[in-house]
């Protein structure tokens, strides 16, 4: 019987994921909210069906692979272990690696110190105390139930179509200046290649960061890519007269550097764009923008 591993929430990472599983013997199964995404991919070998009770149900009867990224909401919590955690329980002894894609934004505030796996929880807002909470419902089970889980606390992710030389094509003019603000980024590819390194090593019980080596202003980011795309710098304007959105306000009130030295040191695992130099050239190279046009 052909292993199967399981993606519970099919988006951005699991795209390049699947792209990394090729080695490995799977059947790979994902989710979908989309109904027009749904069907068997012969040049990708995997199916995206519909994320039913039933289908998620049917699957999970056989996985021996499970990676879940559906975020927690208010309303429901996470929504795999109010629905589902009976099911995990029953086949828990099938499953050799499952994995959970939370948050660094459980940390917090830290005034801009460096924060790792280790770090406590500093007004982590909502969404923040939500993935916290989501973390520690998942653990208790597979602590109960010795369930190999391996949490990921992804940093900002950005890769091909989703980056500041996309931003700065579709028009964007301004950009948030705060005065000793960091944040921490992960080039997608690399999440893939962590996940990989943690299904050849697994670790049950790891909470592992995954982020770049180099965290850096939102301002910063920008001023480097327009200077790719041989553009002039757009505006910087001071966070403290900014018109932001209850998310962006929230973001800039959160400042961590994001240590990834357990990652690196316990998979064995050197990242591809270790910063985000070396991950917007290769996105110039490629020329992933050009599906962007300039407004």
């Amino acid at each position: 019987m052909t292993n199967c591993f399981f993606i519970i929430g099919f988006g951005y990472t699991a795209e390049f994921l699947i792209k990394e599983l090729v080695e490995f013997d799977l059947q790979v199964i994902g989710t979908t909210r989309g109904p027009e995404k749904v069907g068997f991919y012969p040049h990708s070998n995997y199916e995206l069906v519909s994320f039913s009770a039933f289908n998620v149900e049917k699957y999970l009867k056989m996985a021996t692979h499970i990676l879940i990224s559906i975020p927690p909401t208010k309303e429901k919590g996470d929504l795999i272990l109010a629905k589902f955690s009976k099911l995990i329980k029953k086949f828990s002894h099938q499953i050799q690696w499952l994995g959970y894609l939370s948050s660094t934004g459980v940390y917090g505030d830290h005034q801009g110190a460096w924060v790792d796996e280790t770090s406590t929880s500093i007004s982590p807002g909502r969404q923040g105390a939500l993935r916290l909470d989501a973390e520690n419902a998942w653990l208790s089970l597979s602590n109960d139930y010795r369930l190999p889980l391996h949490i990921f606390r992804l940093a900002g992710i950005y890769g091909p179509t989703r980056n500041a030389l996309v931003k700065l094509l579709k028009g964007k003019k301004q950009t948030i200046y705060k005065k000793g603000h960091f944040f921490s980024r992960i080039h997608v590819e690399d999440i893939a290649s962590a996940l990989v390194a943690s299904i050849k090593k697994p670790d049950p019980l790891s909470i592992y960061n995954i982020a770049d080596d180099e965290p850096a202003p939102s301002h910063v980011i920008d001023d480097y890519a327009a200077s790719l795309l041989d553009m002039p710098l757009i505006d910087k304007i001071p966070f403290e007269i900014a018109r932001l959105s209850p998310i962006e306000k929230e973001f800039y009130s959160h400042n961590r550097r994001v240590c990834n030295f357990k990652m690196k040191k316990n998979l064995l695992f050197k990242l591809k764009y270790p910063t985000y130099r070396e991950g917007l050239n290769q996105l110039l190279k490629d020329e992933t923008y050009l599906s962007c046009e300039k407004q």
